[in-house]
């Protein structure tokens, strides 16, 4: 019977066959399957339906979220000073780190003057230059933890002071018998106690003049009581005036050997009664009578030279103490030109002192005398001796004149022993002027210009008390009708 089966094709065409189904099945196999890009070496691949699907519902690959933002540190109560800035002195930051602020906290600080930074300070302590006295300083300390953003906090403002061993803590009153005032005060009743209270109970420079060899004796009782009274940093004030032994009219009259000799040791006895007490000393009233006098009148020093030389010794001995500031007695802005006080002072060994001193037995302004001792100072440093302060003496001039004015409202009267004011509204009078005190540029109710305040924050240690009116001709004796006039008239009290 004949066969129905196909017949089989030929083998080359079976061989085409084959190859193109193997075709078909790897083009399946190519489209399922999608080896990932980028040349994973893991050998993953992603199935091509998943791939589809993403790419036609893909959209843009969102941002990482950023860490949030470094805490602040916690500023705590600001820095404060340790104590009141003083031209030459250090004066440290205090910050408490306990007081509010971020655990862990370290400081860097930057000093300001008047608001901008000054270069280079940065460290936690500052030492103010003169040239920032009566300037307003401040310090920003800048607290910093790791991983936190620092804060800053900002100290209040303080006004730089000058190196001034007079200010601060107390000025000692004399209660003793000297000079007669304070046992006036003490006997007196009613208004006139009122009115000597105005004198006996201010700091007051007293004078030692004796001519003998109790003076050491006499400085360290008045040492002592004071210090008893108000302490031993008290602040104690005297005036040394011994270079006329025989009397300021007696001065055309050589000092003997043994005049000199007694002077120096009067000078070693004072200066081992003081010791380490705090005092201010005015050295010599009336040292410009060793200068040519302005008036040929006017009796001349015969020996002005041997004279200044005991000065000078007295100058060097007084300023090796620890706490004694000597101030040279300068005349008064109505009195010497500089060509006739610098060499005098030089002479004096004012290189040695603290200083010098304005106005004793004169009457003339405090502004006048800022001027005068401003020029003093620059003639000094014109010859190389920097760095001097002075004092000027308030207590008589409440109504400034000068002996020119006395001269010609006054004509005959004693100069010395001015005629005293009646009433705040008299001039051209002797009365009290500015309480003793070292805030010279304080409002004090005296006429200073703006020039003239800013030397004297700078220059001026304090107003003393070393003129004595309550006395005749400024020396004595006591009166009683003198004291309560210059204390009823006075526009300070």
């Amino acid at each position: 019977m004949p066969s129905h089966a196909s017949p089989r094709p030929p083998s080359r065409l079976r061989d085409v066959s084959m190859v193109g189904a193997i075709l078909v099945v790897l083009a399946i196999v190519v489209t399922l399957v999608v080896v990932r890009p980028g040349g994973d070496d893991s050998g993953r691949a992603e199935p091509a339906s998943q791939r589809i699907a993403a790419s036609s519902t893909s959209s843009p690959t969102p941002s990482p979220t950023p860490p949030p933002p470094p805490q602040q540190v916690s500023a705590g109560r600001a820095p404060k000073l340790a104590e009141d800035p003083v031209a030459g002195r250090k004066v440290m930051a205090q910050v408490h780190k306990k007081r509010g602020w971020t655990p862990g906290v370290r400081f860097t600080y930057q000093w300001l003057l008047d608001g901008k930074p000054i270069p280079g300070a940065t460290r936690r302590g500052l030492v103010p230059t003169d040239k920032m006295i009566g300037r307003r300083v401040r310090v920003q300390a800048i607290g910093q933890v790791p991983g936190y953003l620092p804060a800053v906090s900002l100290s209040k403002p303080r006004t730089v002071a000058p190196d001034n061993p007079l200010a601060g803590g107390t000025w000692a009153v004399y209660r003793g018998p000297q000079n007669g005032l304070y046992p006036a005060y003490a006997r007196a009743g009613g208004d006139d106690k009122r009115q000597l209270a105005k004198i006996a109970l201010q700091p007051r420079v007293t004078w030692f003049t004796d001519a003998n060899s109790s003076i050491g004796e006499d400085v360290d009782s008045y040492i002592a009581d004071q210090q008893a009274e108000s302490g031993k940093d008290a602040l104690i004030q005297l005036a040394f005036f011994r270079e006329w032994p025989d009397g300021e009219a007696a001065r055309g009259r050589r000092l003997s050997g043994g005049q000199q000799a007694d002077y120096r040791g009067a000078v070693d006895a004072v200066a081992r009664a003081i010791g380490d007490a705090r005092v201010a000393l005015v050295l010599e009233p009336d040292l410009g009578l060793n200068a040519v006098p302005n008036n040929s009148w006017e009796t001349r020093t015969a020996d002005p030279a041997v004279r200044l030389g005991l000065v000078r010794y007295a100058a060097k001995r007084f300023s090796e103490l620890p706490r004694t500031s000597v101030y040279l007695d300068a005349s008064d802005s109505d009195w010497l030109a500089m060509s006739k006080i610098v060499p005098v002072l030089e002479a004096a060994g004012v290189e040695y002192a603290r200083g010098f001193a304005l106005g004793a037995t004169h009457y003339s302004s405090v502004g006048d005398n800022i001027d005068y001792g401003m020029q003093i100072i620059h003639e000094l440093e014109a010859d190389g001796i920097d760095g001097k302060r002075f004092v000027i003496d308030t207590a008589d001039n409440g109504r400034p004149f000068t002996w020119l004015q006395h001269r010609s409202e006054h004509p005959g009267d004693d100069f010395d022993n001015a005629i005293t004011c009646r009433s705040v509204s008299d001039t051209t009078c002797d009365t009290l002027g500015v309480p003793p005190t070292a805030d010279v540029a304080g409002d004090l109710g005296l006429d200073l210009t703006g020039q003239q305040r800013a030397n004297a924050l700078r220059n001026v240690d304090g107003y003393l008390w070393f003129g004595r009116p309550w006395l005749i001709r400024q020396a004595s004796p006591f009166s009683l009708s003198r004291s309560l006039e210059v204390a009823r008239s006075t526009p300070f009290q």
